[in-house]
């Protein structure tokens, strides 16, 4: 009896999305093609990459500002592809440099998924691809704005609801936690929650925050309440896990009150319920067994009062809409305002100029001797061009692994079929296959396929042109893999681990401000989020990084510096004055 065909899961999970933006990216470039004539056909190839890969970071709080902002970029990158091609070589390198360095430095971040990479690709397509001469360039930046557009409301369409689910999801998630915590300590059933997990949780809260932000020093309220409501059920996991080994009649009976009002916050972020009812002490107070005002399970009971009552609270509060659109000025001067606000990294600024300098190098030397397909070393530099030097071999093996793998598929395919149409189809199904795949090994296979078949589309027919053109590609992969290697590994290399050191340095100067602010009579609103948000992004970063480097005792330093906060976060701020110790 014949086994029924299975699809794989990773076609029927992302058939549809699949097909439906492979679709999207057809229509808009062809559409762009027609507005804006056939010189700027890569332009719209440059915005169906750039839509996609804007959606790391949420665009849609300030949806005019980040549009202002993107034409701005987008604008100067034409005026600068333009100037790269029609200026004198020293003055041209001025401009290469300068603008690859501040997209670097813009686009690169040290909390969140970098950026930079499709606006250098997309400069460099500029540049080598499609340049255009000054008598062109109006039409170019019509359509550069255009661009920054479709980003925008790409941006609104695709992740409208994205911070509404994130919240709930881990909230959610978090709450899941504490209830197989309860159970553990119920039944001694199941397995305990994994502390660092509910802890990466937290820190994804602050995540999203942080991506959504007006601007520095500019957090909603509804945001700041989004964190403390994920802050109040960690607290409450840790406040679980701390009871005696032995429970008490008193303490078993508030815990099953405590998983009770956890369905309630579950409900109510599920839109099953439209508020939460208010949380009485007397409840909660009523599992203490003990008459003595000051027992344990009194003291205990009192505890979890407290933090169940601000966690209801700030649910409650995250999903006010005034509350959303309401921001705390913050009382900090000028001067401290736009310190914040340049947000200096040394590893950020050593990779913009490092990289900057080789892509510049490399642009000059390939104009001086008119290399044909020199793009393709560019190319190769700025994949392989990492900020930091531990990154970098493995992206080098990626890569010609890649560029081998989709260098002989081309072959054989350009060989066998020679009419342009066939061509086209092989080229628009790597795209579409493409699709499917997340390692870079697997997509950049199929960008292979693309590009070569660009480059023999209407030149080049029969096993030996073809597979002279797949040479030629390999050597100027293998030359920019060689290239990149020795700027970034031997002369100019950063290590991940040197940047781990600083940003030690810089979580313990957060954490100390931040012990010093809750044990403070009044403290800055704004400030104090942006040091919570800043402590939750370092240890995420800290914590990979050293999972990376393999540093023994990570996780202990960083968990003896949370306890040192939490032991002081019985806040002052008029409004948390009550709020429970986290």
């Amino acid at each position: 009896m014949s086994k029924k065909f299975k699809i794989p899961a990773v076609i029927k999970d992302n058939f549809r999305f699949s097909t439906l933006s492979f679709l999207f990216i057809i229509a808009y470039v062809n559409i762009f093609q027609f507005v804006f004539g056939p010189e700027n056909s890569i332009v719209g190839v440059i915005f169906t990459i750039m839509m996609s890969a804007s959606m790391v970071r949420d665009l849609t709080a300030t949806p005019i500002r980040h549009f202002l902002v993107q034409s701005a970029v987008l604008v100067w990158m034409a005026i600068a592809a333009c100037l790269v091609t029609v200026l004198p070589a020293i003055p041209g390198f001025a401009v290469n440099f300068i603008t690859i360095a501040l997209i670097l430095y813009a686009f690169t971040y040290e909390y969140s998924s970098h950026l930079y990479f499709p606006y250098i690709l997309s400069y460099l397509f500029l540049v080598f691809i499609s340049p255009v001469e000054l008598s062109h360039l109006p039409m170019r930046l019509y359509g550069m704005l255009t661009g920054a557009l479709s980003i925008i409301l790409y941006q609104l369409f695709m992740g409208r609801k994205r911070v509404a689910e994130t919240a709930n999801d881990v909230l959610n998630e978090m709450i899941d936690d504490v209830g197989k915590m309860i159970s553990f300590r119920l039944d001694q059933s199941g397995e305990q929650p994994d502390f660092s997990e509910t802890r990466r949780r937290l820190c994804r809260l602050s995540q999203t925050v942080y991506d959504r932000r007006k601007k520095i020093l500019c957090v909603s309220d509804a945001s700041f309440s989004m964190i403390d409501a994920g802050r109040g059920l960690e607290n409450l996991l840790l406040l679980i896990s701390e009871m005696p080994q032995e429970l008490s009649s008193g303490n078993r009976t508030l815990l099953i009150h405590t998983k009770s009002w956890l369905d309630i916050f579950r409900a109510f972020l599920s839109s099953e319920n439209q508020t939460i009812p208010e949380l009485t002490q007397e409840g909660l107070s009523e599992s203490s067994t003990c008459d003595t005002a000051d027992s344990e399970d009194t003291k205990t009971a009192l505890t979890f009062y407290q933090t169940l009552s601000y966690t209801r609270n700030k649910l409650l509060h995250m999903t006010d809409p005034k509350r959303r659109i309401h921001y705390r000025r913050t009382a900090l001067s000028l001067k401290t305002q736009l310190y914040a606000a340049l947000d200096y990294s040394p590893v950020r600024a050593v990779y913009a100029i490092r990289t900057a300098l080789l892509l510049s190098c490399a642009t000059a030397l390939v104009q001086f001797l008119g290399l044909p397909h020199g793009k393709w070393l560019l190319f190769t530099l700025a994949s392989v061009s990492l900020p930091y030097a531990d990154d970098v071999p493995v992206k080098i093996k990626k890569r010609i692994l890649a560029t081998l793998i989709g260098g002989a598929i081309s072959v054989i395919i350009y060989s066998l079929i020679p009419s342009p149409a066939g061509r086209t189809a092989a080229m628009m199904l790597s795209g579409y296959i493409s699709f499917y795949f997340s390692d870079y090994t697997e997509t950049f296979a199929c960008s292979t396929i693309g590009a070569l078949g660009g480059a023999v589309f209407m030149s080049s027919f029969g096993f030996q042109a073809v597979g002279g053109m797949f040479v030629i590609r390999i050597c100027y992969v293998l030359a920019g893999a060689l290239i990149g290697y020795l700027a970034n590994c031997l002369i100019f290399p950063y290590s991940r681990a040197k940047a781990t050191r600083q940003l030690w340095k810089r979580y313990i100067t957060v954490t100390e401000l931040l012990t010093k602010i809750c044990r403070s009579v009044s403290a800055d609103a704004q400030l104090y989020y942006n040091l919570v948000i800043q402590a939750h992004l370092l240890e995420e970063k800290l914590s990979a990084n050293a999972c990376l480097e393999k540093w023994e005792g990570s996780s202990e330093l960083l968990a003896k510096f949370r306890n040192k906060v939490r032991q002081a976060h019985r806040v002052h701020i008029p409004e948390h004055e009550k709020a429970p110790i986290f």
